[in-house]
């Protein structure tokens, strides 16, 4: 068998790099994510067929929905081509049958984030009736919108920590001998330094790219 899609690395291009930090107080809410209209099985060819797969979505449910896109469209592309035609010689049907096969359709299958490694066993079970599939995966990434959502009372209760750390900074002598600093405690101050001054223009929403796989398939 040779090599397939699958066993080479997938790549995917880093994004994320300026998220905002958010305080503690604040907790993300994922919105779902937008998806064009899944179009009808008996659509023409021109109308990309898409099974868009899930955490939750049931594997071979997946690949039925799959199997029935594409007996669809081998339907639709050889609905013109009549095996009993007498006028047809030999040659003239074996030349329909290979244009079509020159244009198959493909049904893409498509997901994000903890749902890649679903669709990537869909496509591996396809990739593996290699005699009668063809398999291709791309990789991409799709911006998503997340929520912010405030914790008022935690809010408060960091505020009042803030304000007596500050007080008691402020009453400390200033000759008393201090202990050297630690890394792990100079970064925690300086993140939540940032946090206090993010607290003021805290956004109501964020976005963000979240890694996507599609899976294409059909038949050979």
């Amino acid at each position: 068998m040779a090599k397939g899609v699958l066993e080479k690395e997938l790549q995917f291009e880093k994004k994320n790099k300026d998220l905002i930090r958010l305080p503690k107080h604040a907790k993300v809410e994922k919105r779902p994510i937008p998806h064009a209209p899944v179009a009808s099985p008996y659509a023409g060819a021109s109308v990309p067929k898409t099974v868009y797969v899930s955490k939750s979505t049931p594997f071979m449910s997946a690949v039925k929905r799959v199997q029935k896109l594409l007996l669809q469209a081998e339907k639709r592309a050889t609905a013109n081509i009549n095996l009993e035609d007498t006028r047809k010689n030999e040659k003239q049907i074996l030349d329909e049958l290979s244009k079509v096969s020159e244009r198959r359709e493909e049904v893409f299958v498509k997901a994000t984030g903890r749902a890649i490694e679903k669709a990537l066993n869909v496509a591996k079970w396809f990739e593996e009736k290699e005699t009668e599939y063809k398999v291709r995966v791309n990789t991409g990434s799709v911006i998503v919108v997340d929520d912010i959502v405030e914790d008022e009372e935690m809010k408060a209760k960091e505020e009042q920590k803030r304000q007596q750390q500050k007080e008691q900074a402020q009453n400390d002598p200033g000759d008393a001998p201090s202990k050297p600093e630690s890394k792990s405690a100079a970064k925690k101050r300086k993140r939540q330094a940032a946090a206090a001054e993010d607290d003021a223009e805290l956004p109501e929403s964020r976005t963000r790219w979240i890694k996507m796989v599609e899976v294409a398939v059909s038949l050979k």
